[in-house]
């Protein structure tokens, strides 16, 4: 069923499902089996006559991700308090999921953020299915984080990560919202008397770096956040549906202002401040490379960069460090937030213990897991105030220097929600805390339009799927052009595809679903405050 179709039914389903996971029954709805329980439950009761520890065997689909063991204090911490042994494994490539899927071989939980394999019964336990079977195991879910995560059969499979609903942000005064950055050699911009004040100043930097350093890149760009922060700067958004001001949806390809997004970045390359190699790169560490070896002088990447990169410049005994713009340099600056979930926790239908798997993600997905794995232990690696913020002993965004040995943080972005790392530094001091308390005034937020997904294999997956392959083929032609003017024939050129491949099917799908998305979220929202 596709969305447009379930749309209908999903606040009474919500409901439904939460008036369930309160029941006792332990009969199933969407393909489980009473055996197929039984068995897991009887190999636990086997382990636990036996004195054995289980085992449950977990993939993390991040092929980035900086950590290949599930190994050190805080993990350690995790399975002593759950009484479960963890073995991880990392994605190895991008094709791994989909092989893994198809052949039906897997692992008891899968860590990833492609819905659209895993949400699907014969793939996956459903959560709601699970809340049933094990009413004995605490594992609340708010109504509005089923809603949000809620597939096309009605069912959740996962709670995504990244998501709060916006009375949760109410509870608290400081709030850190994350996003791109723009950070820059600090000594130079000492030595020539550089400064950031307006965009325009980006102009002039460069143009002065250019002449003063000519052996050196002028500025490099992170090749997954490219010139993130450029557009947040112009008030653009990159990817999926903005609402205009008469509430419909539109795609993002056709704001107003995206031409002269593309048309500066283009100069810039023009003027040889941005090399044609950068753009072949495909790892981050590439970019990381040549600005810890002190050859770039500005980047374009993520808030936490500059923090990061001069942890590693510390630790290599160079003295020279990056600063991040902290301020805002546009009034049009928007941060666009329609996250209502990323990567999820998902219990396979090979799992060979799903209550236990199933407890794993009730104790994660708690406040008390989410912290332990995000922060790491209360009164070792952090305190916290009367008010609920934390304060760390260690750096919290420092580099795997720091956090690897004790397996801090990035487990728990296996699972946290946005409070955990919107307050995570509201005590800091560090550049990026400063950034992300800045930029926090100048979100906005729609979970809704997040919400719209298309169903796997439908028209509109396909048109999606081929958009973004079109644009990732084509940005690379406009910013690179030879003239403004071939700059903007590329452009125009990339508009007409994507009104070919259907960019207006989604557009109508978007607000054929929207609307009665939003009035139910709302009325969710209204009711649970």
């Amino acid at each position: 069923m596709k969305w447009k179709k379930a749309t209908a039914v999903l606040l009474s389903m919500v409901m439904a499902v939460t008036a369930a996971a309160c029941g006792s029954t332990r009969q199933t709805q969407g393909g489980s089996s009473e055996t197929e329980i039984a068995d897991s439950q009887g190999t636990e009761s086997a382990r636990e006559e036996n004195g054995q520890v289980p085992t449950l065997t977990m993939f993390v689909d991040e092929t980035w991700w900086p950590y290949e063991k599930w190994e050190g204090a805080i993990p350690e911490e995790f399975e002593k308090r759950l009484g479960v042994n963890i073995e991880v494994t990392r994605a190895a490539d991008d094709n791994q999921l989909s092989l893994m899927v198809a052949s039906g071989d897997m692992p008891d939980i899968i860590c990833s953020y492609r819905y659209q394999y895993l949400a699907d019964p014969q793939v996956c336990y459903p959560l709601d299915e699970l809340h049933e079977t094990y009413p004995e195991i605490e594992f609340n879910v708010d109504p509005i984080f089923q809603f949000v995560n809620k597939a096309a059969d009605d069912h959740y499979y996962t709670i995504g990560c990244g998501f709060s609903p916006e009375y949760d942000y109410d509870k608290y005064d400081k709030i850190l919202s994350e996003g791109p950055g723009f950070m820059y050699r600090s000594d130079i911009a000492e030595e020539l008397g550089l400064e950031f004040k307006t965009l325009d100043d980006l102009d002039d930097t460069f143009a002065k770096v250019a002449e003063a350093y000519p052996d050196m890149t002028v500025c490099s760009f992170n090749c997954a956040h490219k010139f993130n922060w450029l557009m947040q700067q112009l008030g653009l958004k990159g990817n999926g549906y903005y609402e205009t001001a008469d509430g419909t949806l539109k795609w993002w390809l056709r704001q107003d202002g995206l031409l002269d997004y593309y048309k500066k970045v283009n100069e810039w390359y023009r003027k040889g401040y941005l090399t044609a190699e950068n753009y072949a790169y495909q790892s981050e560490d590439e970019t990381k490379e040549i600005c810890v070896g002190g050859n770039v002088f500005a980047n374009f990447g993520y808030d936490n960069h500059a923090d990061n990169y001069n942890a590693a410049i510390t630790a290599n005994g160079d003295d020279f460090r990056f600063s991040l713009v902290t301020n805002e340099l546009s009034d049009s600056c928007t941060a666009y937030d329609t996250n209502c979930g990323g990567r999820g926790l998902y219990i396979t239908r090979s799992c060979k213990d799903v209550e236990t798997a199933y407890k794993l993600l009730a104790y994660a997905y708690g406040e008390e897991g989410m912290k332990l794995l995000m922060w790491g232990i209360d009164g070792e690696d952090y305190t916290v105030d009367a008010d609920g913020y934390p304060t760390f002993t260690y750096d919290f965004q420092g580099d795997n220097s720091v956090l690897q040995p004790r397996g801090l943080k990035y487990w728990g972005w296996l699972v946290h929600n946005a409070i955990v790392t919107s307050i995570a530094e509201a005590n800091s001091e560090s550049q990026t805390a400063q950034d992300r308390k800045n930029l926090t005034e100048h979100v906005n937020r729609n979970p809704v339009i997040g919400m719209i997904r298309f169903a796997t294999d439908s028209d509109e997956a396909n048109i999606n799927a081929k958009l973004d392959e079109m644009v990732k083929n084509q940005n690379t032609n406009i910013f690179m052009a030879e003239s403004e003017e071939a700059c903007e024939e590329a452009f125009n050129a990339m508009i007409q595809q994507a009104e070919q491949i259907g960019m207006g099917t989604l557009e109508d799908y978007g607000n054929t679903t929207y609307p009665e998305l939003k009035a139910q979220y709302d009325e969710l929202v209204a009711g649970t405050k």
